[in-house]
């Protein structure tokens, strides 16, 4: 499929947004078939399979996603199709290699922790090798600058997967949950596939690739990691069923996440366009717009979440799921952290040399913070604890990237901080009123703070959001105001 060399910023965003929200949709109408047609223990058991895939993902794969993007996109700059077509095989190829051998570990630490049976453990292999390889191959599928073909086959393998975990539930298949997942990534990545290519990078290439990667690893296994790691912590400590009522919260959470990077597809190119000139007071400009327009949009979304989330979970789940009432406020705040920070982390990667290692560094504190918290606060609290722990961990590691590009870049941030903190007492404020009345009084309610907090944070935030509009409605530079 050739270039989308003739779509402009707006389109691609606009493609990106799209395969982020089919992609993220797709993983929630899949939980919620098989909690609703199967059992709150199939979920749990099934969701904590598929984070020990995921996670397996961040130990190549996913970062080997990202050095696709970088690496395929600069060689396409430079009009070196054929040198893309190089880069792009020789990534996929190390890639698949690799997935023949860590779904293994995957395999065995699920049997080990996590009691798997025989069924468990060969899903969990599948989908652990077809999911790392549709990772990296959307990656390098973006770096050819191919977002039309991505958003197609996203929407394809979407529809695939839900399609045949309809016909196992049906037949009542509950062993073979995991496999229409897997059928799905497949189809993506025969689509997809890279072409084939004379020639091999060169070793100083290869180096960089792989230094990319070592760190995006380190740096992924514990942001994206630790968010896995949290339901496999809530399987370990409760159990199937308190394993299912964690991933009904989870699943909920997580797709909002993903629109941060597809936001990130617009916003972050100027930047990385500023660096790559050394203009470093355009960085500077654009690191301040960035932010500023991700706490807009984030505080705005996650906060209107965070005070429906009663509604939410009642719709979506119903009454057998109550307990994941009281995790996905918490792990939406935690979501909400992280979302916002990727501006910052993404800008210490791409205009800083020692960005890398100080992002890996940052989140394997917060993997540390959470990991050290699980055993004291899930004893206690059972996935409320374990809810907590990972936005404690997340929170550290994201609070203190946020700061150190602040005072790195002596960004004025102060008034942007308290208008953060301020929004965030705000909507959980409302969030804990809103809990008071039962029956119709509460639905009210909850309406009623949903829009009277939406107002507020319109208006102290109404420039950065118009600014945020005009820059994915026209493409326009991100430090336009």
């Amino acid at each position: 499929m050739p270039q989308d060399r003739t779509t402009t910023l707006r389109d691609r965003a606009a493609f990106s947004t799209y395969a982020t929200a089919v992609q993220g949709l797709a993983r929630l109408v899949y939980s919620v078939l098989i909690g609703h047609f199967g059992s709150r223990e199939l979920l749990g058991q099934t969701n904590s399979a598929l984070s020990l895939s995921v996670l397996t993902s961040q130990l190549w794969a996913a970062p080997a996603g990202g050095a696709g993007t970088k690496f395929v996109a600069l060689r396409e700059a430079l009009g070196d199709e054929e040198g893309a077509k190089v880069v792009a095989r020789h990534i996929t190829t190390r890639t698949a290699l690799l997935s023949l051998v860590l779904p293994a570990v995957v395999a065995v630490s699920g049997a080990v922790w996590l009691d798997f049976g025989p069924a468990q453990v060969v899903g969990t292999v599948v989908v652990a090798v077809a999911y790392s390889l549709y990772t990296t191959l959307r990656g390098v599928t973006y770096g050819h600058l191919r977002f039309r073909q991505v958003a197609l086959w996203d929407t394809i393998a979407g529809a695939t997967a839900l399609v045949a975990v309809t016909v196992v539930l049906v037949l009542d298949l509950t062993a073979l949950t995991l496999l229409p997942l897997a059928l799905g990534y497949a189809v993506f990545v025969v689509a997809c596939r890279p072409a084939r290519a004379k020639g091999r990078v060169e070793p100083q290439l290869r180096r960089e690739i792989d230094h990319f990667v070592l760190f995006g690893a380190v740096s992924g296994l514990a942001s994206g990691g630790l968010l896995q790691l949290s339901q496999i912590a809530a399987h370990w400590s409760g159990g199937s069923s308190a394993a299912g009522d964690f991933a009904a919260a989870l699943t909920l959470a997580t797709p909002t996440s993903m629109l941060s990077f597809a936001l990130s597809t617009v916003l972050i190119p100027p930047l990385v366009a500023a660096a790559g000139r050394e203009d470093w007071a355009s960085v500077r400009t654009q690191e301040d717009a960035i932010m500023r327009r991700l706490v807009a949009i984030f505080v705005g979304l996650f906060g209107t979440l965070v005070i429906a989330s009663p509604l939410i979970i009642d719709v979506i789940w119903g009454e057998e799921y109550r307990a994941a009432g009281a995790v996905l406020p918490i792990l939406l705040v935690a979501v909400m952290l992280t979302s916002i920070a990727l501006g910052a982390t993404t800008a210490m990667m791409v205009t800083r040399s020692w960005g890398p290692r100080l992002v890996a560094g940052l989140n394997v504190s917060g993997l540390v913070v959470s990991v050290v918290l699980w055993p004291w606060l899930s004893d206690r609290f059972g996935i409320v604890g374990v809810a907590v722990g990972y936005l404690l961990g997340a929170g550290t590691a994201s609070v203190a990237a946020v700061v150190v590009v602040w005072r790195a870049e002596k960004q004025a941030w102060l008034g942007l901080a308290a208008r953060l903190v301020g929004g965030t007492a705000l909507f959980v404020g409302l969030a804990a009123l809103v809990r008071v009345p039962e029956g119709g009084a509460r639905l009210a309610a909850e309406i009623g703070a949903v829009l009277l907090f939406a107002g507020v944070w319109l208006a102290l935030s109404r420039r950065d959001v118009l600014a945020l509009w005009a820059t994915v409605r026209g493409g326009a530079p991100a430090d336009a105001s």
